[in-house]
């Protein structure tokens, strides 16, 4: 996704290692399989990696709206924080 002579961002490629980390944490699966989660969403939404990275990372981290994108990454991941939610709920009233 960049271009020939083109430096990537460091903070880019941060920012997607983290959204990378964050999805294999909620959904259990391998880094690979999380990189081609977010790939296929670049690929549904048209957003950037790096936008697209920044966003989950804010969801998830209950930043705000502050940054861009942040509907999509709902959409997008939503389902998957919300039953984290709810694991943690469950286990919780369980204790």
């Amino acid at each position: 996704m960049t271009t020939p002579g083109r430096r990537e961002d460091p903070s880019s490629r941060r920012m997607i290692d983290l959204a990378t980390g964050i999805l294999m944490g909620l959904r259990g699966c391998s880094a690979r399989d999380a990189f081609d989660d977010l790939v296929k969403a670049v690929h549904q939404t048209g957003i950037g990696p790096a936008a697209l990275a920044t966003a989950l990372a804010h969801l998830v981290g209950g930043k705000g709206d502050g940054v861009p994108h942040q509907a999509e990454a709902a959409l997008i991941w939503g389902h998957l924080l919300a039953a984290r939610v709810a694991s943690t709920v469950s286990a919780a009233v369980a204790e």
